[in-house]
């Protein structure tokens, strides 16, 4: 698991320079090696998430290190499939160093493969957990378009074209990330019953996570508010990352 890892986190890195050096050279042979770099990378990281998945027996999210590749991972992959979708090659300018950033965080945090405890072993445990990291994967995509559209909107001449890609990418990753965290305090309450007798625990995580639930399900309303559209809502994404 520990080279395919490695592989992953250099071979993302090669792709982030490399795109880099394309936007600044715009030779189009950079922009093929970046996406190469990149999809060699997840395939990578994908398969030590499968060893990890075999080894223990279950998805590879009981401890903090599995839920940070596990970030990182869907990261990238939502930022392949704006790659792909959209032909669009800055989005991952800020999303790919997020991955690595979390692929970091993951190796301090290292910890040996167990079973899950008896309170873990559940599917709705496994549910809640990976719709609620891919949501954060979506949200962390959303807020790469929305700090681009606000870098473009602040130019004399804004591109429409780049605005609306960025707002479209920005709005619909919302979207989507506000059904997956949706998803994941439904199944996270049955879990909580399920371990607890009880759907709705008074702690910081479950209290927090319902802020940023409220705070999400304001902002992709936002949209549909002619008045908010644009650098509005651009804004209140960006502030809905850090939340």
């Amino acid at each position: 698991m520990k080279l395919f890892l490695n592989s992953a986190f250099i071979f993302y890195t090669l792709g982030f320079i490399i795109v880099i050096a394309y936007h600044f050279t715009k030779k189009p042979i950079l922009e093929k090696l970046s996406k190469s770099a990149l999809v060699t990378g997840l395939i990578s990281h994908t398969i030590s998430l499968l060893i990890r998945t075999y080894e223990t027996g279950h998805a590879p999210m009981a401890n903090m290190y599995e839920t940070l590749l596990f970030y990182s991972w869907s990261t990238v992959l939502v930022s392949m499939i704006v790659i792909f979708r959209y032909d669009e090659r800055l989005t991952e300018i800020i999303t790919i160093p997020v991955a690595l950033l979390a692929m970091v965080f993951a190796g301090m945090n290292e910890k040996q493969g167990a079973p899950l405890t008896l309170i873990l072993n559940t599917r709705w445990f496994e549910t809640h957990v990976i719709s609620s990291f891919a949501a954060y994967a979506l949200f962390t995509l959303a807020f790469s378009g929305a700090v681009l559209y606000l870098f473009f909107a602040s130019k004399d001449n804004p591109p429409q074209e780049k605005l609306k890609t960025f707002q479209d990418i920005a709005s619909r990753s919302i979207l989507w990330g506000f059904s997956l965290f949706s998803f994941s305090m439904f199944s996270g309450a049955i879990w909580a019953y399920l371990a607890w007798g009880t759907y709705w625990l008074w702690e910081p995580k479950v209290i927090w996570s319902f802020i940023v639930w409220f705070y999400y399900a304001g902002a992709m309303h936002a949209y549909y508010v002619r008045e908010w559209r644009g650098r509005g809502l651009a804004t209140a994404t960006v502030i809905g990352f850090f939340v």
